[in-house]
């Protein structure tokens, strides 16, 4: 008797905690349909005569394109992080100007309604760089979403002080069955040829169970090296031959849309030989094939911030702000062609914050080939951006960087100049195997879609960097200025054009002196996106 009575006073305290568990898992709507509208480049077709014309021209994205990216389904329970995590997938395709997911609830049911704004992909592009006397400019072809399948081409000539590259291009993220992608291109250099294609499964999403890839690359290039600011002459002028095969493959242990944990395998082969130009016109170059087996995983906690402003004027950016951890571990042994046994261990680290106003993440990556012998090269690099948002009028954006190589291969060094660091000096102003860069730009913008077209912004800006020889004097320089920032609000490309006028303060190389200078996104690398 006293067991049963136990018994009922424990179904009966246990009783409402077992209804609190379960109500929630009740009250999850179903998704009962789902609609798609696809936007052309103007919502409203009858503005103009240019914008009917221009809305008959372009073909829009095909709805099973867009469909198959859906990460819900009909007769489904409704999960906001699914629902998110579509809408992200569906901008980082780089062919709509807006996408939006929403849900309506109806006397049927739950519904979900997706809209997506596509952006003007047909893009005959002329740009340039400039920095003084030093011009960088590019003539190209560019179809972001050929006949609406989300299909890449691209053809593109590109002048510059070093050599003319001629470009061609083709990238698609589903060729084959829906799930395999290939990208594709092709370098035809002044003095050289490059090609690179990958066969890839990727992870479509974070709860994705399985991805893998295969890579090619083959270079035949001239390799010019170059010491203390003389950008005229080279030090080094080398020839290259590099052949790379790669194939990886990874599983998640765990997913769900919070994040995951995965791990993988990879293996590769490589050849990768340098000569003088004198000892390879007489005797041509060496062959020497290595190989590399490993194995890596990768941890990330996720979590996504959604501003508009950063690279582009009140477009939607989405901004990664997960924890993201991965190791990875190859072995060279001697016996795949090294000189001696050796491993390769690397390490990578992303996190970021978002705070009142605006959010700041940090990047740091790490790997080395050690032997016997101890470290034979290795790098290190550590990467810092805050970004202030205060109002969708204002932006400041602080950055910082500071990497270190040790025995880089000839070619791979730190090379800053013509835009890449402070953007007031030349090509190849500051080269060698240590770095840093600092800088500050505050953007007012001045209009958001001026005559539906672009963006209008006024900046100021400062920069601090430079790169040398470990053993050698430390070289670097400062610049500050004030500039027009333009970004195209009818094209996916979310970053603005920058024209400045730079006050360049002088250098052991360059003189004191203004400087035009126009460029495209910021001076460092936008690794904030997300992934």
């Amino acid at each position: 008797m006293p067991r049963q009575a136990l018994r009922t006073a424990l179904i009966l305290l246990l009783a409402p905690w077992s209804v609190v568990a379960q109500a929630p898992a009740d009250t999850v709507p179903v998704v009962s349909r789902i609609t798609l509208d696809r936007r052309n480049i103007f919502d409203d077709d009858g503005r103009s005569w240019i914008t009917r014309i221009v809305n008959r021209l372009h073909i829009r994205t095909q709805a099973a394109v867009i469909r198959r990216e859906f990460l819900f389904s009909e007769g489904e329970p409704y999960d906001s992080a699914r629902v998110a995590e579509t809408e992200r997938n569906l901008r980082r395709f780089g062919i709509f100007r807006d996408v939006s997911i929403d849900s309506v609830r109806t006397d049927s049911g739950l519904t979900i309604a997706v809209t997506t704004h596509d952006g003007w992909s047909t893009r005959p592009d002329f740009r340039f760089r400039s920095t003084g006397g030093s011009i960088v400019y590019t003539a190209a072809l560019i179809e972001d979403n050929l006949l609406g399948t989300a299909t890449q081409t691209q053809v593109l000539y590109r002048k510059d002080p070093d050599r003319t590259t001629t470009i061609l291009g083709f990238r698609k993220r589903r060729l084959i069955a829906g799930k395999v992608g290939v990208a594709a291109t092709f370098f035809n250099r002044s003095d050289g040829e490059l090609f690179n294609a990958t066969t890839s499964y990727p992870f479509f999403s974070l709860t994705s169970p399985f991805g893998g890839a295969l890579t090619f690359d083959t270079r035949r290039e001239r390799v010019l090296r170059f010491r203390g600011g003389l950008a005229d002459t080279a030090s080094d002028t080398l020839q290259r031959r590099y052949v790379l095969a790669r194939v990886e493959a990874a599983r998640a242990l765990r997913a769900s849309s919070a994040g995951y944990l995965r791990a993988g395998v990879l293996a590769q082969l490589r050849r990768d030989d340098y000569a003088t130009q004198a000892v390879s016109d007489a005797a041509g170059l060496t062959r020497t094939v290595t190989g590399a087996v490993g194995g890596f995983a990768e941890w990330r906690q996720a979590k996504f911030l959604e501003v508009e402003g950063y690279e582009s004027f009140g477009r939607s950016e989405d901004i990664d702000l997960s924890r993201v951890v991965r190791f990875s571990m190859l072995l060279a042994p001697r016996a795949f062609g090294y000189d001696r046994d050796g491993i390769a261990p690397g390490v990578s680290v992303h996190a970021g914050r978002s705070f009142a106003g605006g959010f700041a993440v940090a990047d740091l990556a790490a790997s080395g080939l050690f032997s016997s012998t101890g470290l034979d090269s290795g790098q290190v690099y550590l990467g810092l951006t805050a970004v202030l948002l205060p109002s969708n009028r204002h932006h400041v954006v602080l950055h910082a960087d500071v990497g270190a190589l040790s025995r880089p291969a000839p070619g791979s060094e730190f090379d800053l100049g013509l835009g890449t660091g402070p953007r007031a000096f030349q090509e190849h102003a500051f080269t060698g195997d240590r770095q840093y860069t600092v800088t500050a730009e505050y953007r007012y913008t001045v209009a958001r879609d001026f005559l539906d077209v672009t963006g209008i912004g006024l900046a100021g800006f400062v920069d601090h960097g430079g790169a040398w020889w470990q053993g050698e004097k430390r070289r670097s320089g400062w610049d500050a200025g004030v500039g027009v920032r333009l970004g195209p609000s009818r094209a996916p490309d979310q970053e603005a054009t920058r024209i400045d006028i730079a006050r360049r303060f002088a250098t052991d190389r360059e003189p004191a002196g203004w400087v035009l200078v126009v460029g495209k996104g910021f001076t460092f690398s936008t690794s904030t996106r997300s992934r």
